[in-house]
């Protein structure tokens, strides 16, 4: 049972990675690019965001149901490396990297593993800040839908297509701010399956004029984990050797 309940955890907690930077695609229509470029401006303009070669969220994290909580650093370098690492109590570091060409993880129930195309695909939506100006790559096709209330705030919401899976994406994005709100997805696994995931933002932060989640509760098999980033370094020094599979 602590195995199963282990394995529950690992999934849902790396799945909310994938929330951190929503990126766009050009060949959408006008509306919806027009919320997309509204998010862009909220979180801190196209200069500044371009300007970000580097970044480091720290933060801690909690799952109340099983009494856990444990801390959480991703860290990114532009153009597309990623490294997210997790540290539960009694259960050692859930890590999983992309160094550009190779994606891996490791972790203390299977160890060291290649990622799957998919799983690289999900992590790689958390590549950098700048890649939220990317038209071009992430989203084959979207359109707006009717507005809806997320806690109490009026939100446009956006389906959108991952241009990869082909997976649908429900966006929500304060209408009088323009930050994202709530982002329901489907995250792929690997060997545990493509898994439906639900993402709340619950509050923004601030570092150097760039607007980042602070605070975010994720949904996931029942399971509710609440994650807060108390720390956001733009553009460190970061040696490339973090993101290589260890030999």
């Amino acid at each position: 049972m602590k195995t199963f309940l282990s394995r529950k955890v690992l999934v849902a907690f790396l799945s909310l990675v994938s929330f951190l930077q929503v990126s766009l695609q050009a060949e959408l229509s006008d509306d919806v690019v027009s919320v997309l470029e509204a998010n862009i401006e909220a979180s801190g303009g196209r200069e500044a965001l371009a300007a970000i070669k580097s970044s480091r969220l720290k933060g801690t994290f909690s799952i109340s149901a099983m009494g856990m909580t444990g801390t959480s650093e991703i860290v990114q370098a532009y153009p597309d490396k990623v490294y997210s690492v997790q540290t539960l109590p009694g259960m050692g570091e859930m890590i999983q990297a992309f160094d550009g060409e190779v994606g891996w993880a490791q972790d203390p129930m299977q160890g060291f593993r290649l990622l799957s195309e998919g799983e690289i695909a999900t992590l790689k939506q958390n590549e950098s800040f700048a890649d939220m100006l990317d038209f071009e790559s992430a989203f084959s096709g979207g359109e707006v839908l009717a507005d809806a209330d997320v806690n109490g705030v009026m939100a446009t919401v956006l389906k959108l297509i991952d241009a990869e899976s082909g997976d649908e994406q429900t966006h929500y994005y304060s209408k009088e701010t323009g930050l994202l709100l709530r982002m329901d997805m489907i995250a792929d696994m690997g060997p545990m399956g493509k898994v439906p995931a639900s993402m709340n933002v619950k509050s923004y932060g601030e570092q150097d004029g760039i607007t980042y989640p602070s605070l975010i509760e994720m949904t996931n098999a029942g399971m509710l984990i609440s994650i807060g980033f108390d720390s956001l370094e733009v553009n460190p020094e970061i040696d490339d050797s973090l993101f290589a599979a260890p030999q």
